[in-house]
């Protein structure tokens, strides 16, 4: 048996240790030579999350739930303001320390309390490899359809209730098998793949008030996923600096892509009699009002650019962070490489296809799983900026056992858990109803999930500010570094590497 293990653990480089159950290669902090993301590589990167067809549809579909085309801009302006400055909070971890988030999070929840965090975070990027893959996926159909629209005439044999047809489903096949040679791309070659993407884009009365909200929570938890991952490309930048102009500047593309959005739709319904919400609607709609060779070829181009960006978009966003997260448990069997192959391969499990079959479903899946995650974002930036004054000591992150700060209760962070707990509970009833339109909530608790991208994060951030003033860890506020001042990393890892070695010894 122990033969067999040995034989599935990662790949190390020549000139370091074996994986351990608590360090690797992908999981250790960034050495200087690895550091190589510069300020043009953050900007592709916000570009690429930004010009997608989730962002794209994003504004189109606030047209769907009763907004006009001005409520829609500023509504989205301010939601993508108040992103941008979570982005830059949340990567200075990854930043200045050059950890990954699933290690960030140890500052504040101890050791075994972030595997709780990174379990989550892994069935985000499952989720949304998966819807990401589909909707690429109907890019590729839109594809194959302007140069063979007989593709349709193929006999459906996949039910209605599922949400797609037989010809859609070969376009997302298409798509997967053309998406799986980018996965095995290193961390420091992405910020090629997002060169490349980040150019594949180029109500009534008191209750108006309550979809503006909506609008900007909406917006803020279509960014939620992007901004828990950013400690995982922030810890690649030559600088600091680097990732931290350009990256505050990454809501300009995303509204922008919401903009088109909502002009295109704006521009097109009454041509074609409908709110076509869906960027793959809307083209197949266009070849079907006139299928002239000249608008198959601007059709095919369309989806080809966004068929572009979504891979990157899918890799990068997705994919990594899953992968990230699951060489963060298991580091001496899972490293980035298979971990984006286990994400993206269980992202196909979740039927993507009835996930965006509809404007309604399609808003409830950005927004609802934000009520998980925003505390998680309140509890990291409240303990980094204000409970540990952006000082950690960096080697007891990798360490179990009361002597590391961040031990806490056997590896566990009771203030965090009630901190999180505060800044679910109140958001539950709404978020309820939105996931099933057959429970019914009270007109507060729906407002109150409106309200679930700020009070998420506000409440958990006070509480937890709150809690660990009236019971401080003594060993943390005794911490003398400074900001920014880290140990040589030659003697930083060293103390992992003895670290590990005495847990395994212990074992």
């Amino acid at each position: 048996m122990r033969a067999f293990l040995s034989k599935l653990e990662v790949p190390h480089p020549p000139n370091e240790p074996r994986p351990t159950a608590l360090l690797s290669h992908d999981v250790k902090p960034i050495e200087k030579e690895r550091r190589v993301w510069t300020w043009p590589a953050f900007i592709a990167l916000w570009s690429t999350v930004a010009f997608n067809m989730s962002n794209f549809q994003i504004g189109s579909s606030m047209l769907a739930i009763g907004l006009n085309w001005w409520q829609s801009f500023l509504t989205m302006l301010f939601g993508h303001l108040l992103a941008a400055i979570l982005v830059v909070a949340a990567s200075f971890p990854g930043l200045y320390y050059n950890i990954s988030f699933p290690i960030a999070t140890r500052i504040a929840w101890g050791y075994c309390g972030s595997i709780f965090v990174v379990l989550n975070r892994i069935i985000l990027s499952i989720v949304w490899c998966g819807v990401q893959s589909w909707q690429g996926g109907l890019m590729t159909y839109v594809c194959l359809r302007a140069i063979w629209p007989g593709i349709d005439s193929v006999k459906n044999t996949i039910p209605a209730s599922t949400g797609m047809n037989l010809s859609q489903f070969i376009g997302f096949v298409v798509y997967f098998i053309i998406q799986l040679p980018f996965l095995f791309l290193s961390p420091q070659r992405l910020r090629y793949l997002v060169y490349v993407g980040s150019l594949g884009g180029f109500l009534v009365h008191s209750q108006l008030s309550w979809m503006c909200v909506y609008s900007i929570s909406v917006t803020i938890s279509s960014i939620t996923s992007g901004t828990v991952s950013v400690c995982d490309y922030a810890r690649f930048a030559k600088r600091p600096v680097s990732g931290i102009w350009s990256q505050a500047l990454g809501f300009l593309p995303g509204w922008l892509s919401n903009v088109f959005g909502i002009l295109t739709i704006a521009a097109t319904q009454n041509r074609y009699g409908a709110e076509l919400w869906s960027v793959a609607s809307l083209l197949i709609a266009m070849q079907d009002a006139n299928g002239d060779s000249k608008t198959r070829v601007g059709v095919f181009f369309v989806g080809l650019a966004f068929g572009i960006s979504q891979i990157s978009l899918n890799v990068v966003g997705n994919s990594f962070s899953g992968g990230t997260d699951m060489a963060s448990l298991l580091p001496k069997y899972i490293n980035i490489r298979r971990g984006q192959l286990l994400t993206a391969f269980l992202g196909l499990v979740i039927n993507p296809w009835y996930l965006l079959s509809g404007a309604v479903i399609f808003i409830s899946v950005m927004s609802a799983y934000t009520i998980f995650l925003q505390p998680f974002l309140g509890i990291l930036v409240a303990h980094y900026f204000v409970i540990q004054q952006r000082r950690i000591k960096v080697s007891d992150l990798y360490c179990v056992g009361s002597k590391s700060i961040y031990w806490y209760s056997a590896g566990i962070n009771w203030r965090s858990v009630v901190a999180w707990f505060i800044g679910v509970v109140p958001h539950i009833p709404g978020f309820l109803t939105t996931v099933n339109a057959s429970i019914k909530v009270s007109l507060q608790a729906s407002q109150m999930y409106y309200l679930c991208s700020f009070t998420g994060f506000l409440l958990p951030f006070l509480a937890a500010i709150a809690l660990h003033w009236l019971f401080p860890v003594k060993a943390q506020t005794e911490l003398k570094f400074d900001f920014g001042v880290i140990q040589g990393e030659e003697d930083l890892h060293g103390k992992i590497n003895e670290a590990t070695d005495e847990m395994e010894q212990k074992a």
